[in-house]
């Protein structure tokens, strides 16, 4: 199965001059079942935002699969 594929991708918040991201460049392989693990607030969501589209960044995502978001619900 293609790869997905993320070349130089840079992005920061338009009220953050800081770069989220600067020049990543990833394969990833669609066959792989993968998970972010990490603390609050290191770009995450954001990451995932970007795959989906929802962001404008620099770069490239190519891409043969669709993503979703799952937030984590918490039931009291």
């Amino acid at each position: 199965m293609p790869d997905i594929k993320i070349e130089n991708l840079s992005f920061s918040y338009p009220s953050f001059g800081e770069l989220i991201f600067d020049n990543v460049n990833l394969n990833i392989n669609t066959d792989w079942k993968l998970g972010f693990v990490g603390r609050n607030g290191r770009g995450k969501t954001t990451f995932l935002n970007l795959l989906m589209g929802k962001y404008e960044y620099s770069g490239k995502i190519k891409s043969p699969v669709a993503f979703d978001y799952f937030p984590l619900l918490y039931f009291r």
